[in-house]
């Protein structure tokens, strides 16, 4: 292993676990030793086991497996939501729909429902409704944008679930797991390692943590597009949510809509 990657993953605070009293006994082997009364994680193990979740993630996205990306911790939020616009994975950063994966055909009809609206408001659809009747329809895409941005073009269930946080993404990865989807994660001390097909030991309380790992894992993906494409889809989409923002806030809340009629 070499020493600059060691550092790199010191630097970036990979090494601080849980306090000692939080701890699954199955994360032993991955554990150095405690410092003031928090675990810290061994990096050689921890660079091990990052090569091996790439190798895997390598070998199935060069297979054309479909990758969804859940990362709706705040501090990995960012890091991974552009982890998956620049993979062309799917992605679920805001909130966990509860039966996302168990409950599919539900959620496939809520899709088509958000992209109708996303398209009617485009399309200045909603120029002919009443201005209490489209607040009401901005309020409820903007929601589903919320919810569903990440997902437009999901027609079927994925292959490959990457978890940010294992803890924090649970009914997410047991919900994979009912339906046999493989499964990968980042795990702390205080979690059940053999949850998920596999996972990297590393610090998932920090923002730079997270960035690193987005980072590493980002050549484990084997792009489907071009560049030229891929960054077109993403002005797009940019542009949609904009558009929704941006025309939600020109509109005045629902209680004031009702007063004026």
């Amino acid at each position: 292993m070499e020493k600059n990657t060691l550092n790199s993953m010191f630097d970036n605070l990979l090494h601080i676990w849980n306090k000692t009293n939080f701890w699954n006994a199955k994360m032993k082997p991955y554990i150095y030793g405690s410092v003031n009364g928090i675990h810290v994680i061994n990096l050689l193990k921890t660079a091990e086991k990052l090569e091996e979740v790439k190798a895997e993630l390598k070998d199935l996205t060069s297979q054309g497996k479909k990758v969804l990306i859940v990362a709706t911790k705040i501090q990995s939020r960012d890091a991974f939501k552009k982890l998956a616009t620049d993979t062309w994975s799917y992605y679920v950063c805001d909130k966990w729909v509860p039966g996302l994966l168990t409950n599919f055909k539900t959620i496939k009809r809520r899709i088509a429902q958000y992209l109708q609206l996303l398209q009617d408001s485009q399309n200045w659809g909603f120029d002919v409704l009443t201005k209490k009747e489209k607040a009401s329809k901005m309020l409820i895409l903007e929601k589903l944008d919320k919810a569903y941005s990440g997902l437009k073009d999901l027609k079927k269930l994925p292959d490959v679930i990457v978890a940010s946080d294992g803890i924090y993404e649970r009914q997410a990865l047991k919900e994979a797991n009912n339906l046999n989807i493989k499964t990968f994660a980042i795990f702390n001390t205080n979690w059940d390692r053999d949850l998920v097909n596999n996972f990297i030991p590393a610090n998932t309380n920090s923002t730079k943590s997270f960035d690193y790992l987005a980072w590493e894992l980002f050549g484990s993906f084997v792009k489907a597009s071009t560049t030229q494409t891929k960054a077109t889809i993403k002005k797009v989409d940019q542009d949609n949510i904009s558009w929704v923002k941006k025309t939600t806030k020109k509109l005045t809340t629902k209680k004031e809509v009702e007063v004026k009629e």
